[in-house]
């Protein structure tokens, strides 16, 4: 039986010691006061001896205090220990010298498949061994390491001061293997006597030179540590490259923005293929794009917009590239496509419905010419086998959908609650509307294909494909309708007001119930990833800070500023009291409205707005009538008493209903309520005395700034760690708005990048993004598709503030430009790219702005949302096309140029 000896290092403070846990019962299995203790040996050495008769093991080092309760586990997955050869099995003392993995460390961002399956990826080399001699047996050392930042054609070797080592340059150096890639290993045999003196380096396969060194001091490997054991595992960690923490470079476009020569009004899926190969031209390493999830709930340009998906998985089909479907050929005219083709790429913008309509007319043509055949192909039934449990629901609600003429499915009669028994028999072969139903059949297989088609093609040639993951569901989805316990159907998420928009976003998605979600683990989340992970590497979660807490508005409101954080410490009718502040549930939680505030606010029309919506109240004020009592109530009205000369009204009663001071907890009887965001701007707060003024202002500050912190970091810690754990997919947050003092540090912990936008500086103390404040674990960006891009932010944004960014932040004199020329533009981006993120990612847009050749003639069409005007038409398209931009290889070259001198190829 082996003994196996722990050795690591780490620097304990007062009442703390090392344990090694693992999945052996000599190790605790997981209990951490049953772990095997290690002794101190001085000068933070831990050391500490077992036998075991097992030929591996997992194991993982831990910090705990004198009670045996965790303070800090060592970062990353259980270490593996495995004998690997005969040689390795017969030796009866084993060493294990394991350094300590750190927490923060820049490197542990890499380990994910954006760059272990993308982005690097090494050919396999198997790790060498020295042969057995059988006149003398010597120790021998295994020297692994993990390493991810390998190219594909480079290799981790060892250099050092013994001969087996290469003499430091000498000779030549020990190869590594990479069997278990990132882990590198190799080993060689010992002569006792002196101590070794090593580095790691990387060796080109190709030209058969060492090319880069580790920075640093070499590492040691004292003689008496090695002599007394048969074998030495030597775990070292963190490779120091000289060329220091890596970077690259995006792009981002969505994808119906894609423009090429072949395309049908539309950019799809296949058209990906030639973003990819632009950005393996100019040495980017990723793509990104929006949301691509089916959004056909309207049958109009509605449904353009990318956040509000029918099902999580199913594909959008507008993305379907035609001419690739199988059939296409024989079935479709060619002249009528042709035709109908020039005529769709020659608009400027995209024309939701048209492309939509005629790609369904041509998709439903070749379903049914070819059906019989296509149902009965392996493909189809490999794709179906495992895409049945949502794909099934999927065209159950689609076809329902096209027979209501409605997404609603609160109006489908019987099946306004979902019944798998009647999908059965709907899916059945023998049901009249299976054609109907395999016709979604066939439109995602195709689009699946397709885009799967294209990951592959990316990864191939080393770009990341990176997805985007919308916070919330639409209110009428397959998720909505087949698994509502999942989802808080009677409120609304959104985000308070910001810059974007005075009265807030509400995005009318029903909040998660994550108390449901977690008791299968979280199973929805997993089987989104991953369907993701099939096509993307990357992934951007929109709005993160909903997975620490959403803004949710009652479902009786449509304007976003009346809604309140959840999970929230709400404040109760004691602590009113306790603060100073007298409870009057009327006067707090009910819309504040006088005589004056009428006149001010309808004119001439005050006194028809008393009549007709409203009735007198307490202390000569007014209250709604109880069919306007709502502003949902006062929207429904005015959707059916439209006509332009009442759009003021109902502008006007919705503002009255915002002058509310607190609003009242779901559920909580009168008990709990939160402050409303903004409330001191309102009528209703400057009519309270001075001092009760104060009152709410300090429990305002309390309520959003101080009390809900801890509440917020449980929250995310509750569930963000189990949807990492469910994916290897680098994962981006979208973490602006107004973000919470908890947000850094649980970003950080859990390896996640954030966003930095130049014109949204997170320091309280800067106007603009400064480096200082750019974390390395980021994606940072001039813009994104809810701002403007530069030149239309140049133009649309206040003199002074452009000003200030003119001779600050670009630090040029004299007066700012009314436009923003190229050079400047080329500054901003130079900027970004000179910024110490992870990752630079561009809007095509901006890119284009650097080329008087290549920029839209009018920085005002390239705005793909306005975050204030809902509902928006998603329709922005390139001006030119990609073969174009692809053929402009002068731009291409310089920009090439600007990633080099940056270092970010």
């Amino acid at each position: 039986m082996p003994k196996i000896t722990f050795k690591t290092n780490y620097h304990t403070q007062w009442g703390e010691r090392l344990v090694v846990t693992g999945n052996l019962a000599e190790l605790g299995k997981g209990d951490l006061s049953a772990a095997l203790k290690l002794s101190h040996k001085g000068d933070g050495n831990w050391e500490e001896s077992i036998e075991v008769d097992v030929p591996s093991f997992e194991y993982q080092y831990v910090l705990v205090n004198e009670e045996d309760q965790e303070l800090k586990r060592e970062w990353g997955d259980y270490r593996t220990f495995s004998l690997t050869n005969e040689q390795e099995e017969q030796s009866e003392n084993i060493a294990l010298k394991d350094a300590w993995r750190a927490k923060y460390h820049p490197e542990n961002a890499l380990y994910n498949s954006a760059f272990l399956k993308v982005i690097f990826h090494p050919k396999k080399y198997k790790s060498p061994f020295p042969k057995a001699k059988k006149s003398v047996a010597h120790p021998i050392i295994r020297f692994q390491i993990n390493v991810p930042r390998v190219e594909q054609h480079q290799r981790l070797c060892v250099l050092g001061n013994i001969p087996a080592l290469g003499n430091w340059g000498t000779g030549k150096p020990l190869l590594l293997g990479n069997e278990d890639y990132p882990l590198w290993s190799g080993s060689v045999s010992f002569v006792a006597g002196m101590n070794i003196e090593y580095k790691y380096g990387i060796y080109d396969t190709k030209t058969k030179e060492v090319v880069y060194w580790e920075d640093g001091e070499n590492r040691v490997l004292p003689s008496h540590q090695i002599k007394d054991h048969h074998l030495n595992i030597v775990y070292d960690h963190y490779f120091k490259h000289p060329k220091g923490d890596w970077k690259g470079t995006g792009m981002a476009i969505p994808v119906f923005s894609l423009r090429t020569k072949n395309g049908l009004g539309i950019g799809e899926f296949t058209d990906i293929k030639l973003f990819v190969d632009w950005a393996a031209q100019v040495g980017m390493k990723m793509a990104q794009i929006l949301p691509i999830n089916d959004t056909s709930a309207t049958g109009t340009w509605i449904d353009s917009y990318p956040y509000a998906a029918i099902s999580v998985f199913a594909l959008h089909p507008m993305y379907l590239n035609i001419e690739a479907i199988d059939g296409f050929k024989k079935v479709i005219d060619k002249k009528e496509y042709q035709d109908l083709q020039l005529q769709l790429n020659a608009l400027e913008t995209v024309d939701y419905e048209l492309v939509n309509q005629n790609k369904l007319r041509f998709a439903r043509q070749i379903f049914e010419a070819t059906k019989g055949k296509f149902l009965k192909s392996k493909a189809f039934k490999t794709f179906f086998e495992g895409s049945k449990h949502w794909l099934k629901s999927y065209a159950f609600f689609c076809v329902l959908r096209d027979q209501h003429g409605t997404a609603n499915f609160n109006e489908w009669g019987e099946n306004s609650t979902f019944s798998e028994e009647r999908m059965e028999q709907a899916c059945s072969e023998k049901s009249e509307s299976f054609d109907d139903i395999a016709f979604y059949y066939f439109l995602q297989f195709y689009l699946d294909k397709q885009l799967h088609e294209v990951s592959e093609y990316a990864r191939k040639h080393n770009i990341v494909l990176k997805g985007d993951i919308p916070i919330g569901i639409y209110r009428h989805s397959v998720d909505a309708w087949t698994q509502p316990h999942l989802y808080h159907m009677d409120a609304q998420a959104g985000a308070p007001p910001d810059q974007f928009s005075d009265e807030g976003q509400n995005w009318g998605f029903p909040t998660y119930n994550w108390n449901v979600m977690a008791r299968d683990g979280y199973a929805w989340w997993q089987n989104r990833l991953k369907i993701l992970s099939r096509y993307f590497d990357a992934f951007r979660i929109d709005h993160i800070l909903g997975f620490f807490r959403i803004w949710q508005v009652p479902y009786h409101s449509t304007q976003a500023k009346l809604g309140y954080f959840y999970p929230a410490i709400p404040v109760t009718v004691s602590e009113f009291y306790q603060r100073g502040i007298g409870f009057d549930y009327d006067r707090l939680c009910k819309p504040f409205i006088t005589h004056e505030h009428l006149l001010e606010l309808f004119g001439d029309q005050a006194d028809y707005v008393m009549h007709t919506f409203l009735q007198p109240s307490v202390g000569n004020r007014f209250a709604f009538q109880a069919d306007f009592d709502t502003q949902r109530k006062v929207d429904d009205y005015f959707k059916s008493n439209a006509n332009e000369g009442q759009i003021h009204l109902k502008h006007g009663l919705l503002k009255l209903h915002g002058e509310v001071l607190f609003i009242e907890e779901s559920g909580s009887e009168k008990q709990a309520f939160h402050p409303r965001f903004g409330l001191q701007n309102t009528r209703s707060f400057r009519y309270f005395p001075s001092h009760v003024q104060g009152n709410l202002q300090a429990l305002y500050q309390d309520y959003f700034f101080n009390r809900q912190e801890e509440l917020w970091t449980e929250s995310a810690m509750t569930k963000l760690p189990s949807i990492k754990a469910a994916t290897d997919m680098l994962i981006c947050a979208e973490d602006l708005g107004m973000i919470p003092a908890c947000v850094p540090q649980v970003l950080k912990d859990l390896d996640l990048l954030t966003l930095e936008i130049q014109s949204m500086s997170k320091n309280p103390n800067t106007e603009f993004l400064q480096a200082a404040d750019v974390p390395y674990l980021s994606v940072c960006s001039p813009s994104t598709h809810d701002s403007q891009p530069i030149r239309l932010w140049w133009k649309e944004s206040k003199r002074d503030y452009i000003q200030r960014f003119y001779n600050n932040e670009l630090q040029r004199s004299g007066q700012a430009p009314a436009t923003c020329s190229t050079d400047l533009s080329q500054q901003i981006v130079q900027q970004h790219l000179d910024f110490p993120s992870m990752w630079a990612v561009f809007p095509l847009s901006d890119l284009l702005g650097m080329s008087e050749e290549l920029q839209h003639p009018n920085p005002e069409k390239e705005r793909i949302n306005q975050p204030d005007v809902i509902p928006h038409y998603w329709r922005y398209r390139m001006h030119l096309t990609m073969e174009e931009l692809m053929e402009n290889k002068e731009f291409g070259e310089h920009f090439k140029g600007m990633l080099e001198r940056s270092g970010r190829i």
